[in-house]
């Protein structure tokens, strides 16, 4: 595959990262200029995500005949319209039907994007590039509260809308220009389109992938004020210190798709899930048995960024997983893991909100996290169990007994 087609597509991904997360840091920012409360300004990430979860499996049912290509240039279009209409809407009404729209134009997008690289590629070459475009998500996630908060204080927070417009049709033009016809996935009609979830491995992947994003998003909400009030970090440490885990973690998810292919995928996902729950077991512990002793910061800090670089190695391997184990509907597949990825970041907030309001600390954040972790984990292996895909010494291993 062209490396420019690649590097199309993640920057593309980028952008659709950027859309979502840049918001949440300048939140105070639009309810001021707005005339909103900061729970109505908290409502345009609502919606966004709506959109994405929502929108994504009806419209890749709605667009399996269109060839690739052009459903990812019709996304990139839609992504681009919303984006720059939003730069110049006032209503509240208004702002937050264009943050679903945006949304659902990201969900089709990156579904597209993920669903298209098996057939540009042989499927054993499939983790890395898999992974080149998730770090791009991943990289926003690092990136997109700061650059948002430097757009809003140095021009204006709509500002963000005229770059995501302008990088979202730069994008489509790349796309048009450089990427060959890739036809859709077989006709599947709408009504059948979860009829994946009566197969067994299928649907226990998808709770493993459901659980695993409830588990991550319900620490995640919470970290900057578990690295404050239970680790004891200095508010003025904070911005750094998630900028170099975030970095950490861009960099985990590249080893993870490297490693999928590899090991195979159930090898990085079974360590990656198991990884994440020592680490969420071990990390209230760090904080109460090293609050007051040298390094007890530090050793919070270790053990935190342990369990990021665990779930991010473990992101693009799930992704390649469900390739792999459907590889004739990876789109119908790829777009159902997309929505409920985002229904999971929803569950695990609410859920993390709950927990912060009942005991009023939010101490014990990594145990709950670490029940979503088990819970993941143990779908998984039953997923893996039923799917038929080995990891590579598996393999190795079966093909010598054979000889």
């Amino acid at each position: 595959m062209n490396r420019t087609i690649l590097y199309m597509l993640t920057l593309g991904t980028f952008l659709t990262g950027f859309a979502e997360l840049a918001v949440i840091g300048i939140l105070p920012t639009i309810s001021q200029d707005a005339g909103i409360s900061i729970a109505q300004a908290g409502q345009l990430v609502t919606a966004f995500s709506l959109g994405f979860a929502v929108g994504t499996p009806i419209f890749v049912s709605l667009t399996q005949r269109i060839s690739r290509r052009r459903l990812l240039a019709a996304a990139l279009l839609v992504f681009a319209a919303g984006s720059l209409l939003s730069y110049f809407s006032e209503g509240y009404a208004t702002m937050i039907g264009l943050r679903a729209l945006i949304g659902a134009g990201a969900g089709v997008y990156l579904t597209t994007a993920l669903g298209a690289l098996p057939k540009l590629m042989p499927a054993a070459q499939l983790g890395r590039p898999m992974s080149t475009v998730m770090m791009a998500f991943s990289a926003a996630s690092v990136l997109g509260a700061p650059i948002g908060i430097a757009l809003a204080d140095g021009w204006s927070w709509q500002a963000m809308y005229l770059l995501l417009g302008a990088g979202a049709l730069l994008v489509m033009l790349g796309v048009l220009r450089l990427m060959p016809e890739v036809e859709g996935d077989a006709p599947v009609g709408f009504g059948r389109q979860f009829a994946v979830l009566g197969r067994p491995a299928l649907a226990a992947g998808l709770l493993m992938s459901l659980l695993f994003s409830s588990g991550i998003a319900l620490l995640n909400t919470y970290f900057v004020p578990f690295l404050q009030d239970v680790l004891g970090l200095k508010a003025s440490f904070t911005g750094l210190t998630m900028l170099l885990l975030g970095l950490a973690g861009t960099l985990a998810t590249r080893f993870g798709g490297g490693a999928a292919d590899r090991l195979g995928p159930p090898a990085v996902i079974v360590r990656g899930l198991a990884a994440m729950a020592l680490a969420l077991a071990l990390m209230p512990l760090a904080a109460s048995v090293f609050s007051s002793a040298a390094g007890g910061l530090s050793s919070g800090i270790a053990v935190a960024a342990a369990w990021m670089l665990a779930y991010s190695a473990a992101i693009p391997a799930i992704q390649t997983y469900f390739v792999r184990i459907a590889p004739e509907s990876a789109n119908i597949v790829l777009g159902l893991n997309t929505s409920l990825l985002h229904l999971g970041v929803a569950i695990g907030s609410l859920t993390g909100g709950l927990l912060a309001d009942a005991s009023s600390t939010v101490r014990y954040h990594p145990w709950a996290g670490l029940a979503f972790a088990l819970l993941s984990l143990s779908a998984g292996l039953a997923s893996f169990a039923k799917s038929g895909v080995r990891d590579n010494r598996q393999n190795a291993a079966a093909a010598a007994s054979k000889s």
